[in-house]
């Protein structure tokens, strides 16, 4: 019991940290590449390349976690040089060169979530505890971050952004060096991406939670700019957000009580319906009271999707690609398909105003569909 304590522990404080670099980064990167002298057009081009390199960084690097059967190996050069390349966008002037260690950075970060997950599920298989106690501390830590270094730029300014991201890669490095080996088999054969995506499931899988997470591109694109649009000030809109990450904490606390009831292959088709009615229900949100019953719906809708995920990969796949299998996952359901929608999500929304989220209801029905009719649960 309290070597497994210990390791959850040590777990929760890798997501925590990583977290703290993310509830930097996704609030306040577009702000200080414009204090650099970006203008919208190049700061949509870095944003996009930024998610877009995780197609190749993380299953690259997730591949040498498997190859060797010991994800702490990537994960430890990656935080070290994630560390250097964050640090030295505080000493470059030239827009090209800030531009391109911009992509460089998020390359060298972006592959330690999945390799932290398919470490966390290695683990969970060995001590048996909550991945989503553990994985919660990410959520919180999220909250914490977007919250205090809001207060803190506010106070200091925005060019301190490096700096502070800086200092949260420096605490990831700290807290995989805490985590003693968790080794799992090494992959005796190299399985290709397109071995994995030739399995029945795997593909379906994809498609149907890079759909239900994809549905989600126009939320993170316009909400808060049409919640502004119909007069809510912007400490509401940030305690709307602040409040579909506190549901989603929920969840996560809950769902080892519940996870045995269904197989990760229900779990994706709740949370697309659920997905469903939030984006339907969306189009005709006009005052605070409604929009805030509908926020409390992030928590199945991204929450459980992604939970849902992490099991289906535990569940199906073999144990000597998951780390690769995370990498897929991160890069195509939640990397190219959520950027492609993040990408004409503005055309929609000028277009279609509010009943742009009709089409993320469309996406996410059609992630339901792929997952009810598709996914198969089989352990290859």
């Amino acid at each position: 019991m309290f070597l497994k304590n210990k390791i959850s522990n040590k777990l929760s404080f890798i997501y925590f940290s990583i977290f703290l670099v993310i509830g930097i980064n996704a609030p306040f990167w577009p702000l200080w590449l414009s204090y650099k002298g970006f203008d919208s057009r190049n700061i949509a081009i870095i944003l996009s390349l930024s998610v877009f390199v995780k197609l190749f960084s993380n299953p690259f690097f997730a591949g040498i976690g498997d190859k060797y059967g010991d994800r702490r190996l990537p994960m430890f050069f990656l935080s070290i040089a994630a560390i250097f390349s964050l640090c030295s966008l505080n000493f470059i002037d030239s827009l090209f060169t800030l531009s391109v260690i911009a992509v460089i950075s998020w390359a060298l970060f972006a592959p330690l979530m999945p390799l932290t997950e398919s470490l966390t599920t290695t683990a969970i298989k060995i001590y048996k505890f909550d991945y989503g106690k553990t994985r919660l501390w990410g959520s919180i830590s999220f909250i914490l971050a977007s919250f205090l270094v809001g207060i803190y730029v506010n106070n200091k300014g925005i060019s301190y952004i490096p700096i502070l991201m800086t200092c949260g890669a420096t605490i990831v490095f700290l807290s995989i060096c805490l985590v003693p080996k968790i080794k799992s088999l090494p992959s005796r054969h190299n399985i290709s991406i397109f071995g994995l995506l030739k399995n029945r499931s795997f593909l379906p899988f994809l498609l149907a939670c890079g759909a239900i997470q994809s549905s989600h591109g126009i939320y993170y694109a316009f909400s808060s700019i049409y919640w502004k649009s119909i007069g809510i000030n912007e400490a509401i809109i940030g305690m709307l957000w602040a409040e579909a990450v506190i549901f989603e904490i929920i969840l996560l606390a809950l769902f080892f009580k519940v996870k045995n009831l269904f197989n990760s292959k229900i779990f994706i088709i709740i949370a697309g319906i659920i997905a469903t009615i939030r984006w339907i229900l969306m189009v005709h949100a006009d005052n605070i009271l409604y929009i805030s019953i509908i926020q409390i719906l992030h928590a199945f809708t991204f929450g459980l999707t992604h939970i849902a995920a992490i099991h289906f990969i535990s569940e199906v796949m073999p144990n000597r690609a998951q780390a690769k299998c995370q990498a897929l996952y991160s890069a195509i359901a939640m990397g190219a398909l959520l950027a492609i929608t993040i990408a004409i999500s503005g055309d929609l929304y000028r277009i279609l105003y509010n009943k742009a989220f009709y089409t993320s209801a469309f996406l996410a029905l059609v992630g339901t569909i792929i997952a009810y009719y598709f996914i198969k649960i089989k352990k290859s």
